[in-house]
């Protein structure tokens, strides 16, 4: 692969300021302590500018990294109830952007309702399904019906997928170890039905393990993006870079610059949490960062 590095505009304050602010129904987990799920999502995208209505999956006390955890999860008649009192309210069809992170069988079966109900209303919606399933260290930590769910309906559906490495590799049915199937496996989602993928975790031999690499494709398009690597793992930073990236693509911003904007969005982000000892996203406290960290650079790749 040969790479082409560019540059682009330093910051992304105002993201909504050349039209109208866009509207983005996210229907995720919500937790009262920590910021994973809607409890992460729903912060980053009002704070990049974008209205944000948030439907709860689950509302617990806190994630899975505390030894307690407490909570109900709503049914699929509730959640559809929501979702229909929107649509008798008229407020359906104000919402530009499907966001969806870890879900159940139930709340996924609820999830494709909604993707298309709203791509009725107005077909240019777009449908952001961040694919939870697992992880390289850790394998699947969902139920077949979720595996099946992603793999059969919300390929689909989706217009942008955001799946990590291990997800990529589900979703594809293969195993990518090298750049060049990172992008064959990318674009056979491509092929599916989907228009963008972000692979939010990329390690292969190609690439120096000094640095985190993102790569995003489209059918014509293939971005590599590299921020240094920081010696920390937080918890729900896939829910915060899947709803970086759409707001960037709300915005209209192109492909690479979306990705740069992303990428040193939630870089910063991190580092600010590392910096404050934070062991959760410190989302509040790095929110300017959020906004007004500067592109990091991306590589065009052929």
């Amino acid at each position: 692969m040969s790479p082409h590095l560019s540059n682009h505009d330093r910051s992304a304050p105002g993201l909504f300021t050349a039209g109208r602010s866009r509207t983005v129904l996210s229907i995720q987990s919500h937790v009262t302590v920590g910021s994973v799920g809607n409890s992460a999502a729903v912060f980053a995208l009002q704070r990049l500018g974008v209205e944000t209505w948030a439907v709860p999956t689950v509302v617990l006390s806190n994630d899975n990294a505390r030894p307690r955890v407490a909570g109900p999860a709503l049914t699929t008649d509730q959640l559809r109830g929501i979702i229909d009192a929107m649509a008798a309210n008229g407020v359906l069809s104000q919402v530009d952007a499907l966001l969806s992170g870890y879900l159940t069988e139930e709340s996924g079966r609820l999830i494709w309702e909604t993707a298309r109900r709203l791509k009725e209303l107005n077909p240019a919606v777009l449908f952001c399904c961040d694919p939870v399933m697992g992880d390289i260290d850790k394998g699947f930590y969902v139920p077949q019906g979720v595996r099946t769910f992603f793999c059969q309906r919300a390929l689909g559906l989706a217009d942008v997928l955001t799946p990590n490495l291990f997800e990529l590799g589900a979703l594809s049915g293969a195993r990518p170890t090298s750049l060049a199937e990172v992008l064959t496996a990318a674009r056979r989602l491509v092929e599916a039905g989907t228009s963008t993928v972000l692979v939010t975790s990329v390690e292969c031999a190609e690439l120096d393990r000094e640095h985190a690499h993102m790569v995003a494709v489209t059918a014509d398009r293939a971005v590599l993006v590299s921020t240094p690597l920081l010696d920390a793992h937080f918890d729900g930073s896939g829910d915060l870079t899947a709803a970086v990236f759409l707001s960037h693509l709300l915005a209209g911003r192109d492909l690479a610059a979306a990705l740069g904007h992303t990428a040193g969005s939630v870089h910063a982000v991190l580092a600010e949490t590392i910096r404050l000892g934070r062991t959760e996203l410190a989302l509040v406290q790095a929110q300017d960062r959020l906004v007004e960290a500067p592109a990091a650079p991306t590589a065009e790749l052929d």
